[in-house]
C-alpha cells in the first residue's frame, strides 16, 4: 500500500520523503506529477493546470492523470538518475527525458498545461511523447512524493489508496527559501479550475505588491489547500517542519508509527546524515536554527508583506 507525502513547495517535503524512504521497505517515487521534471507530467496534466484542480470545475478528461498515478502507484521508476550497477542504462532515459524537456519552449508547456490548442501546445504534445516511458518494479513499497497535488489531494488518494502525510511550514520561512533561490512570482491564479476555489474560499486575487508579498500569496494558497484536505480528513498525518526540526526523531517515529510503518536504523541514520550545513536544494541543515530562521533572512518590510498576506488564509 503506498505512502504519500505532499506539501507545497519548499515546504520540507523532500527531506521527510526522503528521512522516511531510507527504511528498507520503502522506494521513494519523486514527484511524478510535476512537469519540469518528467514529460508525461506534462501531458497528464494537459489542460488540468500546473496543480490540478480535482474533480474539474469543467470537463477536462482525467484519464492520462489517474494513470500517471496509477503507474506512481505500482513503483515506476523515475529515480533513474541515480540508477547504478544493472540499472545505469536507465540512465539514459532519464537524460533523453531532460533533453527533450529542455528544447520545449516553458510558454509552450504553460500551453499545453492550460488546455489551449495553439501551435505551441501542439508542439510540446508531439516532442514530449517522445519521452521513454517510465520502469515499474514492485519490489517495495512505493513512498509518493508531490508538491503539485494540493488541490487534487482527495483524487489521487483515492487512486493510491494508502496513508497520507501532509507537511506545512511556517510561509515565512517557505517565502525566505523562495526569495533565496530567485523564484519568479508563480500565476496560479491563471490556473483553470483555482477561481473557484477562491471564490469558495472567499479568498481575493493576489493584490499587486513586492515580491514578498506575492510569492507569500503564491505559497500560502498551495498551504490551504494541503490545510483544507488534512482537515477533512482525520486519519491523514499533518506533519510541521518548524516542529520536526525542534525535535526530529520524536516526531519522525511519530510519523512512522500514524502510517503502520516499522521503525528501522535506516531512518536514525538518514536523520543524522542530514544535520549539518546546508543551503539550495539539499536537504542537510541545523536543524535546531530552522523554526525562527525567517527573522536574519526577511527584512522588516518583507517579513510585514508576508504577515499581511498570511492574514487573508484560512488555516
Amino acid at each position: 500500500m503506498p505512502l504519500l507525502v505532499a506539501g507545497a513547495p519548499r515546504s520540507g517535503t523532500t527531506w521527510v520523503a526522503e528521512t522516511l524512504a531510507a527504511h528498507p521497505d520503502l522506494r521513494l517515487i519523486h514527484e511524478p506529477d510535476n512537469h519540469r521534471l518528467w514529460p508525461a507530467a506534462a501531458r497528464a496534466k494537459a489542460g488540468l493546470g500546473r496543480h490540478p484542480v480535482l474533480p474539474p470545475p469543467n470537463a477536462a478528461d482525467t484519464a492520462a492523470y489517474d494513470e500517471l498515478w496509477h503507474a506512481a502507484t505500482a513503483g515506476a521508476d523515475n529515480q533513474s538518475r541515480t540508477a547504478s550497477g544493472p540499472a545505469a542504462g536507465l540512465r539514459l532515459g532519464w537524460r533523453l527525458r531532460r533533453a527533450l524537456l529542455s528544447v520545449v519552449p516553458a510558454t509552450a508547456v504553460d500551453d499545453l498545461l492550460a488546455g489551449r490548442q495553439s501551435p505551441k501546445a501542439r508542439f510540446a504534445d508531439a516532442v514530449l511523447r517522445l519521452a521513454p516511458a517510465a520502469r515499474q518494479s514492485g519490489e517495495r513499497r512505493p513512498l509518493i512524493k508531490t508538491v503539485h497535488g494540493a488541490f487534487a489531494l482527495d483524487h489521487i488518494a483515492g487512486l493510491t489508496t494508502g496513508p497520507v502525510v501532509i507537511v506545512r511550514r511556517d510561509p515565512r520561512n517557505a517565502v525566505a527559501s523562495w526569495l533565496d533561490l530567485g523564484w519568479s512570482i508563480p500565476r496560479y491564479e491563471r490556473d483553470p479550475g483555482i477561481a473557484e476555489v477562491l471564490d469558495a474560499a472567499g479568498i481575493t486575487a493576489p493584490p499587486p505588491g513586492s515580491s514578498a508579498a506575492e510569492l507569500a500569496w503564491a505559497y500560502c494558497l498551495l498551504d490551504f489547500g494541503m490545510a483544507a484536505a488534512a482537515a477533512a480528513h482525520e486519519d491523514w498525518v499533518t506533519l510541521l517542519h518548524e516542529d520536526l526540526c525542534d525535535e526530529p526523531t520524536t516526531g519522525f517515529r511519530a510519523a512512522a508509527a500514524a502510517v503502520g510503518l516499522g521503525w528501522h536504523e535506516a531512518i536514525d541514520e538518514a536523520l543524522a546524515a542530514s544535520e549539518s550545513e546546508g543551503d539550495g536544494y539539499t536537504t542537510q541543515r541545523v536543524r535546531s536554527e530552522q523554526r525562527d530562521r525567517w527573522k536574519s533572512r526577511l527584512d522588516t518590510d518583507q517579513a510585514a508583506d508576508v504577515e499581511a498576506i498570511m492574514a487573508l488564509f484560512p488555516f
